[in-house]
């Protein structure tokens, strides 16, 4: 074997479902935004955490934002236009905020580590962040860009 072990990722089995997420609450004008807050009050809801931005690895959705912030818009290199996110993996598919991101059979888990399963995918990225690969919304031909949060 070339490489150390502990740096290849373990092996597993992907089961890939659809999601609807919403944007982040900063992305959103300040009128909803506060409609929203209500709205969660009487549900028992906290959008951030439960409707907005699903965490964990996944193919397009929204941007996770956490330790910069789309106040710094993204570019693309080669024509200006924005971009979207294309790509997010995270070591973590949830965290102790994201109480209706869990799978439901995960909901009962009472283990050593409260995110227990969460980190089943055992991918390490930066110092537990993310990895966000983003595309230009003019041209997939256009280089992409890649984010570490």
């Amino acid at each position: 074997m070339i490489g150390n072990e502990e740096y290849l990722p373990a092996a597993c089995v992907l089961h890939p479902e659809t999601a609807t997420e919403y944007p982040a609450p900063h992305e959103l004008p300040e009128e909803l935004r506060e409609r929203i807050h209500a709205w969660g009050d009487r549900h028992d809801l906290v959008y951030q955490y439960d409707l907005a931005v699903a965490p964990g690895c996944k193919a397009g959705g929204h941007a996770p934002w956490s330790f910069s912030d789309p106040g710094h818009p993204m570019a693309c290199a080669e024509c200006g236009s924005g971009l979207r996110p294309l790509l997010t993996l995270n070591g973590n598919e949830w965290d102790g905020g994201s109480g209706s991101w869990r799978p439901e059979e995960e909901s009962g888990y009472t283990g050593p580590h409260s995110l227990g399963p969460a980190t089943a995918t055992q991918l390490g990225i930066g110092r537990s962040g993310s990895l966000q690969v983003y595309v230009c919304t003019t041209s997939s031909e256009h280089p992409h860009l890649q984010n570490n949060q």
